[in-house]
């Protein structure tokens, strides 16, 4: 029961407000200036704490998460202690943001989950939620994701919770096709027109990418190559489309839909994209508060920016480092390659369903935490922690399965 209730609570995109209320809003919240009441919370967070207290007994398992987090959490009490003059109020609220994802970490490494009911549960968010929220934005003659389910309000339906649903279902296929193929069949191009309807390139990238190397994975020879490249044309085809039909519907130049369709005109015209040129701008703002001195590259500076300045460095590591120094990133930094050099050691004995878990996580931790603050956001920061967590889990095994083997021999 507790797995059940942790993989539904960490993927369905259910939020509330400190107010006691569910986020219900008929207009979306793009920033909430910074004000804690405003800010609408996964219920993943609680959901996460739950399951920690329930799963203590397995703390054991979890060893390295829990030195992980106590070592970032020690380097970036030293940043807020001697980056300034004065602790900061905003530095100690980033300092939250930053942990309290990592919680997922912790969580992760606990899980055993034998029977296969994450991806089971994670299956479920994703049969019920996708055609409900694509039969509301049509109801509402919307070409792209709408917000408003009627009964809750999707947070950051944009940007961060269409990844964190197509990794969810990356993660269920790839332990489930075998048993649960028709779902499959009928929830695969619900979740492409879903993906497109996000406007996230970086999720319809990731779906699309994830689809082909499956099929080329699953099927043989010809017909591999076929499917793929009937996969890739029908992608594409879709994405020219919904682009064509974003062009054409009147008032939407101001909205989000609008600036996704004119990132394709201006690279039309041989520009770069204004949302590009905004984030090689933020990298080269941040970059250079990094290296400015000594003291601020090694701890970090005494504030953040103002939030009228800058909000974030559409970077999760420079954003860390810019407001708590280089020696904060060292846990991560040390908990990727220790990853890597994990995969690597046991990469002849990896199944191939942890191999998928690996990618998942490369892209999370990797790609989409250098173009986003996704580790910081709680919604996407748990669930991605929470899969690194399970990967962890299971990499720590193959070392020893290899030498059992070698043994034998």
């Amino acid at each position: 029961m507790i797995l059940w209730v942790t993989g539904f609570g960490l993927l369905f995109p259910l939020f509330f407000q400190l107010s006691g209320r569910i986020y219900n809003s008929a207009e979306p919240i793009w920033d909430s200036g910074g004000m804690i009441t405003q800010l609408p919370l996964p219920v993943s967070l609680p959901v996460c704490c739950c399951s920690l207290l329930l799963l203590a007994a397995h703390h054991r398992q979890a060893a390295l998460a829990l030195k992980v987090v106590a070592a970032m959490a020690l380097t970036m009490v030293v940043s807020l202690v001697l980056a300034g003059p004065a602790i900061e109020s905003r530095k100690v609220i980033m300092l939250i943001q930053v942990l309290l994802p990592m919680s997922g970490l912790v969580l992760g490494q606990m899980i055993e989950d034998e029977e296969q009911i994450l991806p089971r549960a994670f299956l479920w968010v994703l049969t019920i939620l996708v055609p409900v929220q694509l039969l509301a934005g049509w109801v509402r003659g919307n070409p792209w994701l709408t917000h408003d389910l009627y009964f809750f309000s999707i947070y950051q339906h944009f940007q961060f919770v269409p990844l964190v649903l197509v990794c969810g279902f990356a993660y269920a296929m790839s332990r489930l096709w075998n048993t649960h193929k028709a779902t499959f069949y009928i929830l695969t191009p619900l979740m492409l027109i879903y993906t497109f309807e996000s406007l996230s390139l970086l999720s319809i990238f990731a779906f699309v990418a994830f689809v082909v190397a499956f099929t080329l994975v699953r099927s043989e020879g010809r017909k591999a190559k076929g499917w793929a490249i009937l996969l890739v044309a029908v992608a594409i085809a879709g994405l020219l489309v919904h682009w064509a039909v974003l062009k054409n519907v009147a008032g939407m130049e101001n909205s989000v839909a609008g600036q996704f369709s004119g990132k394709f005109q201006t690279m039309e015209r041989g520009e770069t994209p204004r949302n590009v040129q905004d984030r090689l701008g933020d990298w080269k703002l941040y970059g250079a508060g990094i290296v400015e001195s000594g003291r601020a590259f090694l701890l970090g500076h005494p504030a953040p920016f103002p939030r009228e300045v800058k909000t974030s460095a559409h970077n999760w590591y420079l954003d860390v480092a810019y407001n708590f120094g280089v020696i904060a990133l060292m846990p991560v930094v040390f908990l990727i390659g220790y990853t890597s050099y994990l995969l690597w050691q046991g990469r002849e004995a990896l199944p191939a369903a942890t191999c998928w878990l690996a990618a998942i996580v490369f892209y999370l931790v990797i790609v989409d935490s250098n173009m986003k603050v996704t580790l910081r956001q709680p919604y996407p920061g748990i669930f991605a922690y929470f899969l690194w967590g399970m990967l962890l889990s299971r990499l720590a095994g193959v070392p020893r399965e290899c030498k059992r083997s070698d043994r034998r021999a």
